[in-house]
């Protein structure tokens, strides 16, 4: 250990997996609901119930409400399917934030919609904005310190100073199965100033 601390290897940082289970995620989204807003192409959406289902390489997000056009009284209940499709560290706070993808849209009524495709527009307008003002990302509660701070061991055999070390944290990729979100998460001590500044 003394000689892993002398090269600067005592900390050699690997990938860190988060698993996130598609309960939490579900309540989550229920915790939001209802939402509505209205999302572009003269569509108004409010979503009532959410549900999770994690499988087969997709986090799928199935949200049910209903949707209609302008000011009618009238609607249509429709079910917004999306998936889990990017994740990212915010750099303020350290949590771990989802970005979710629109997949489809069904409508049990799409004449109360309107005409020319009411459904292809409303996807549409979900997928390109539209969403996000309904549920702007999804936060989980997980927090990833960007600093670590090791306190100083002072034994007969080993001897090693307190330090506060940056890191530098990024969401590298994630894999969906077994009803979880596995997010793997690169971690790795910043460049010290003084390195990063040196030129060749």
């Amino acid at each position: 250990m003394t000689a892993e601390a002398e090269k600067g290897t005592l900390l050699n940082f690997k990938d860190v997996l988060i698993v996130v289970d598609q309960a939490l995620v579900q309540d989550l989204l229920r915790a939001v609901t209802p939402m509505d807003a209205d999302v572009g192409n003269g569509f108004h959406v409010r979503i009532d119930q959410a549900d999770t289902a994690f499988g087969d390489g997709v986090a799928l997000v199935r949200m049910s409400g209903t949707a209609r056009v302008d000011d009618a009284p009238v609607g249509a209940e429709v079910t917004v399917f999306g998936a889990i499709d990017a994740v990212q560290i915010d750099p303020r706070s350290g949590v771990l934030r989802c970005g979710i993808s629109i997949l489809g849209v069904e409508a049990q009524d799409a004449k109360a919609l309107g005409r020319n495709d009411p459904v292809g527009r409303l996807t549409e307008a979900l997928a390109h904005g539209g969403l996000s003002l309904l549920l702007d990302g999804l936060e989980i509660p997980v927090r990833v310190e960007d600093r670590l701070s090791i306190p100083a061991v002072a034994s007969k055999r080993l001897q090693i100073g307190a330090e506060d070390l940056p890191l530098t944290v990024s969401a590298q990729q994630i894999k969906v199965f077994g009803g979880k979100l596995w997010v793997f998460i690169d971690v790795s001590l910043a460049p010290h100033p003084s390195v990063a500044g040196e030129t060749s």
